[in-house]
């Protein structure tokens, strides 16, 4: 462990990451930050959906400004929604001029913005599709929303929408699939007991912890990204012990600093 770990609030724990992709994984690096020792596991992975079709149809019509708003509720969507872009001889950004956006939090309002993506609604408080929906501005003459979203994303704010007068058209832009099964080593040390937490950034990544690496041995501290997150964990039998606050890589940190705290987990 470098000498930079061996400082913070959680200096001498090692902490399971969900990490999905290859690129520099935020969560891991406010895990360093705060002395960590992040112990990176595709749990899950992300694919374009098998027929692009559709998205591709249906974002040619974003950029003839058929829609008023498109709505982005994951950060995955991002770089799916720019590679589509780019096939269709165009970027995100150019796509979505004159089009309101309204990201589901802070990190995916952020990547919009890194994307050359101007964001109109981000709703205060918890970052989910519930805080997104009560705040959302009532419907007013032909307003017409497109909204991709993973193949496991709930219907409740499509649902919503509707409910409230919106034309809402919804596509999948990605599918969610389980991570490829993890290193010898990652799954001894987890099985002995030597991980001491795990964070959680979607239900996906608790269910398909369970499958690939088996239930946390006693001790282990989980905290979960937000509400349904924890929900579902609690559904698989998993013991949370602590939820983010702001949903986002610093607040599911937080999260854990704390539950570390409450259990008197001293740094090492």
């Amino acid at each position: 462990m470098t000498a930079h770990a061996q400082r913070g609030p959680l200096s001498g724990l090692r902490v399971l990451v969900p990490r999905a992709t290859g690129d520099p994984d935020p969560v891991a690096i406010a895990l360093a930050a705060a002395g960590a020792e992040p112990v990176t596991v595709e749990l899950i992975t992300t694919v374009p959906p098998e027929d692009p079709t559709e998205l591709d149809d249906l974002l040619l019509a974003l950029g003839a400004h058929y829609y008023t708003w498109l709505v982005v509720t994951s950060g995955a969507t991002l770089p799916v929604l720019a590679s589509r872009a780019e096939e269709v001889g165009s970027t995100l950004a150019e796509l979505v001029a004159g089009t309101r956006v309204a990201a589901v939090g802070p990190a995916t309002a952020r990547a919009l913005r890194q994307a050359g993506v101007q964001v109109d609604l981000v709703p205060r408080g918890t970052s989910s599709a519930a805080a997104l929906l009560e705040q959302w501005p009532a419907a007013s003459g032909e307003g017409r929303i497109l909204a991709p979203h993973a193949d496991l994303a709930s219907r409740r704010l499509v649902d919503g929408l509707r409910a409230r007068g919106w034309e809402v058209d919804d596509v999948v832009a990605y599918r969610t699939l389980r991570g490829a099964p993890p290193e010898p080593q990652v799954r001894a040390a987890w099985s002995a007991g030597e991980i001491d937490a795990a964070l959680l950034t979607s239900g996906s990544t608790a269910r398909h912890l369970i499958e690939l690496l088996g239930p946390p041995p006693p001790g282990v501290l989980v905290c979960c990204i937000g509400p349904s997150t924890e929900a579902e964990a609690r559904r698989l039998g998993i013991p949370v012990a602590g939820v983010a606050q702001s949903q986002t890589p610093a607040g599911l940190v937080e999260a854990l600093v704390q539950a570390a705290a409450t259990e008197n987990r001293a740094p090492r």
